[in-house]
């Protein structure tokens, strides 16, 4: 089932009944999702010595919102990410923006996402250079991730955080009273909190008289679990890179309603279930996550940060490590769905230009 095809029936009757102006960079997902592996992206014809038939391939959005779209891009990320990693103990923190202060991020994305990232990021340095944690500078990476398995709003950062530190241009690794920790998650609650609300009344008091922070973030929640190695979390973290909130092959068909079945497995019992939605109510979920332009959702920081290449070589020759050497992928080459014998280019289909596909499904519905 096309994620497409239920924007292309339904879009008209989803502006019909909003109820504010829709934003910018959803007419732009929307227009993505529509154009996604068609003519109006381009793409090439492939001839089949074998079959003697021609086929045609698209070109996809590569929208980081598409839901057919992003599979190469995470790999790329995951196989540089991976041959950065260090012998140490990884540990992934998740820090939870709490629920009364979510609509206020719903609202103003490009403000709030930027300062939650800052505020974090930072707050984790504070306590990581105490000498009652890691005592040295912490290098980290920082992920966004804004849904739940149901689509509904939920932002919090993950944070895959090394073991090490550098110190006076030396390591120092960690050595927690309890291995299971890195840091105490109550303490970074409390300066995430402190951090985020006298930035929030500092930079934009505006937005800080729409909530109640006394209210509003009390439930900051912080967890910090030991993830061995760092390799099975970051690959947990890297289905967030370049991807939707979901993948289409979630979407099971319609049940007699007409409302749209969405696979999701609960995390209470780890089994698959289905959640009927109206059609209008898909696409609402999943326009809360679609990021501003130019809001980056993964963030490296220390000396993990692109500006301190310099340090990481350091950290790595300290450990008998070597310089990051990144696996090339394999472009594996086109076969034919018919007899999976390997095709010919035969010639590049250039894209079609005209207005925007959403344009033409309104006036047509007009």
């Amino acid at each position: 089932m096309r994620f497409a095809e239920i924007v292309r029936k339904h879009w008209p009757a989803y502006v019909q009944c909003a109820t504010a102006p829709i934003p910018a960079r959803h007419w732009k997902a929307v227009e993505a999702v529509l154009s996604c592996q068609t003519p109006r992206r381009g793409g090439h014809r492939q001839h089949c010595p074998n079959c003697k038939r021609d086929h045609y391939f698209f070109h996809s959005c590569n929208h980081r919102s598409c839901p057919r779209c992003g599979a190469r891009a995470q790999q790329e990320w995951t196989a540089q990410q991976e041959a950065r990693l260090l012998p140490v103990t990884y540990y992934l923190l998740t820090i939870t923006v709490p629920d009364p202060l979510r609509r206020l991020f719903a609202s103003y994305p490009r403000e709030l996402y930027p300062l939650f990232f800052n505020e974090s990021a930072e707050a984790l340095k504070d306590l990581c250079a105490h000498p009652r944690y890691l005592g040295a500078e912490a290098g980290f990476i920082a992920l966004l991730h804004t849904w739940t398995r149901r689509l509904h709003h939920h932002p919090h950062l993950h944070l895959l955080v090394p073991a090490l530190g550098i110190k006076n241009g030396g390591c120092a690794r960690v050595h927690p009273p309890n291995p299971e920790y890195l840091i105490a998650e109550r303490a970074l609650a409390r300066r995430v909190r402190a951090r985020f609300e006298a930035k929030l009344k500092n930079d934009y008091p505006q937005l800080a008289a729409h909530v109640d922070l006394s209210r509003g973030s009390q439930d900051w929640v912080v967890q910090c679990k030991q993830a061995g190695r760092g390799k099975s979390a970051l690959r947990y973290l890297a289905a967030y890179v370049a991807k939707s909130a979901f993948h289409e092959s979630r979407l099971a068909g319609y049940d007699a309603q007409g409302r749209v079945l969405l696979r999701y497995k609960d995390s209470s019992d780890n089994q698959w279930k289905v959640e009927p939605l109206e059609p209008l109510e898909l696409i609402r979920r999943w326009l809360l996550h679609v990021l501003p332009k130019g809001l980056v959702r993964v963030r490296h920081y220390g000396w993990l940060s692109p500006a301190a290449g310099k340090t990481l070589r350091r950290i790595r020759f300290l450990l008998g490590l070597g310089p990051v050497r990144v696996k090339a992928l394999v472009n594996l080459a086109l076969n034919c769905p018919l007899c999976q014998a390997p095709l010919q280019l035969v010639a590049r289909i250039t894209p079609v230009r005209g207005p925007p596909i959403w344009r033409a499904i309104l006036l047509q519905a007009a």
